[in-house]
């Protein structure tokens, strides 16, 4: 996590099994099968700006996306899925925004 005056990156990895993989500034929970919880250790002051990549082989990851599906100053969900339904999976993400 970087703080430069009032604004805040967190980065970080999270594993298919929700373990914290890399990164620092945040605590993930898996809340069922292909969706995960990213609180933030310092919440924003407003809409942060997430960027969320799949992340693993590309025998096992080249059908699956990940997508947002609710955000605000102190967390935000995401889901991965493939075609037909949601899967677990590894992702990264970078967050940014004023503080």
């Amino acid at each position: 996590m970087a703080v430069i005056e009032n604004h805040q990156h967190i980065y970080g990895g999270v594993g298919s099994d929700d373990k914290h993989w890399f990164g620092e500034g945040f605590a993930s929970q898996k809340m069922k099968e292909g969706t995960y919880w990213i609180k933030f250790d310092r919440p924003f002051a407003g809409i942060p700006a997430p960027v969320c990549t799949i992340a693993g082989n590309e025998w096992r990851i080249f059908n699956l996306s990940i997508a947002i599906i609710e955000l605000n100053p102190e967390y935000f969900i995401c889901t991965t899925s493939s075609p037909e339904r949601p899967v677990d999976s590894n992702f990264t993400f970078i967050v940014f925004g004023d503080v």
